[in-house]
């Protein structure tokens, strides 16, 4: 036991010596590394590992600013070198500028000039095909030359307004002869094979007063006629079935004898239906004839009127037949296309409906006595050019009757009084007292 408590004894003062050793040592290092003598293990191990994670965070540093900052420095030293000769090469007022911003405004310069050039394309695009329509109207135009040159050498046509001339009679005549034409048509299918001597030696025997009286008693006969025709066929089908429900005994004699005279009956209201059928369409020929020789002159007349009212936008008036062969007034432009009434506008109809009352005036002046011609407001629906037509049109009548022409308008009676002139009397009513309301 002793022996083993010296043993122990001896490595108690070993490992105390060797403490105060480790101690000298730890303190020796402490100072070496300016930390506090009383610094603890786990606290200086802690603070040398931020010194060496300090250290690699140094080296990374120096790493770094090595290899890529002065990289970046480098380039940005490059950049400024190209952006400088970029500028002296294409934007000299640039030369002060930072190469930043000098590079933006470049990209901008070059947006606009590639948005330039896309422009610039389409344009180009554009007057190519502008310039190929030019080239085709101007072969058209060769062409069109061409053509009324040949024209004019065959209609023998010293200018152009003579060969409108021509080019118009050839359309009139060629409606004139579609027009007889149709007449001719007509007549070959109506006249009942009779030649147009034939059928105008007829016509110009007949009174057109009797053929109109005639005309009624006609009309009145065949509605009667037609009526009897229809109660003879309701008898006969009422005999057809009255004879097929009996036998042969002598109630069917009876009734085939009912079915003859109903049968004689037919027959001659048949043979009075194609006479008065007959009469009837020589009636209306005559009546044709007589409003064609009657109308004439004041349609004419009208139409004179209407081209003046008009403004020139139309040169006459004609009637023309529809499908059903029904008479209809047209206008005529300068072209010679036809319009129908319905076609045309408010105020043209209005023009139309007032060339009709004057030339009815006119014709009406020539053969009694005449009476003030009284308009109020008659150009309601006239702009000032054809207000002033229509006051013309007025100035040519006032010189076989009297013009009352009664308007509200003020601008009207500056109308008239430049277009008629002096010859224009205007007495202007008084302004009529308007009461207060209660």
């Amino acid at each position: 036991m002793k022996a083993d408590a010296d043993h122990k004894r001896k490595a108690l003062e070993t490992a105390r010596a060797t403490w105060a050793d480790w101690q000298g040592d730890w303190v020796a290092t402490l100072k070496l590394l300016c930390l506090a003598v009383g610094t603890q293990p786990d606290a200086a191990a802690a603070q040398l590992d931020a010194i060496d994670r300090m250290r690699e965070i140094a080296v990374d540093v120096n790493q770094l600013r090595h290899e890529r900052i002065e990289k970046i420095e480098r380039d940005i030293d490059v950049f400024a070198e190209d952006v400088e000769a970029l500028v002296a090469a294409v934007a000299n007022d640039l030369a002060k500028v930072s190469p930043e911003d000098a590079i933006l405004e470049l990209e901008r310069r070059l947006d606009n000039a590639k948005r330039v050039r896309e422009q610039q394309k389409s344009k180009d695009a554009t007057i190519s095909a502008v310039q190929n329509k030019i080239d085709e109207c101007e072969a058209s135009g060769r062409e069109a030359r061409e053509t009324i040159r040949h024209l004019q050498e065959t209609a023998g046509a010293e200018d152009i307004d003579q060969l409108k001339a021509a080019i118009h009679s050839s359309d009139k005549l060629r409606q004139l002869e579609r027009e007889r034409s149709r007449v001719m048509d007509a007549l070959a299918r109506e006249g009942d094979g009779r030649s147009l001597d034939e059928l105008n030696k007829e016509c110009d025997a007949v009174d057109i007063d009797q053929v109109a009286a005639r005309e009624q008693t006609l009309e009145r006969e065949l509605k009667e006629l037609r009526g009897r025709l229809m109660e003879t066929a309701e008898r006969r089908t009422h005999m057809r079935n009255a004879f097929d429900a009996i036998g042969g005994d002598d109630r069917a004699a009876e009734a085939a004898a009912v079915r003859q005279a109903a049968l004689a009956e037919m027959r001659e209201v048949a043979e009075r239906y194609v006479r008065v059928r007959s009469a009837a369409t020589l009636l209306q020929w005559a009546i044709d004839r007589y409003r064609r020789e009657k109308q004439a002159p004041l349609l004419k007349r009208a139409g004179q009127v209407f081209a003046t009212l008009a403004g020139g936008s139309f040169s006459d008036l004609r009637v023309e037949f529809d499908e059903h062969d029904r008479a209809q007034l047209v206008g005529l432009r300068p072209n010679g296309d036809s319009v129908r009434v319905s076609g045309m506008s408010t105020g043209t109809a209005d023009q139309l409906y007032l060339a009709l009352r004057v030339a009815s005036v006119e014709d009406y002046l020539d053969r009694a006595n005449a009476l003030p011609f009284v308009a109020d407001d008659l150009f309601i629906n006239f702009d000032d050019a054809r207000a002033a037509a229509g006051f013309e049109v007025l100035g040519q009548l006032s010189r076989k009757t009297q013009i009352l022409f009664f308007t509200h308008h003020r601008h009207l009676v500056e109308i008239a009084q430049a277009t008629l002139g002096q010859s224009v009397a205007v007495v202007s009513l008084p302004e009529w007292p308007v009461a207060s309301a209660a």
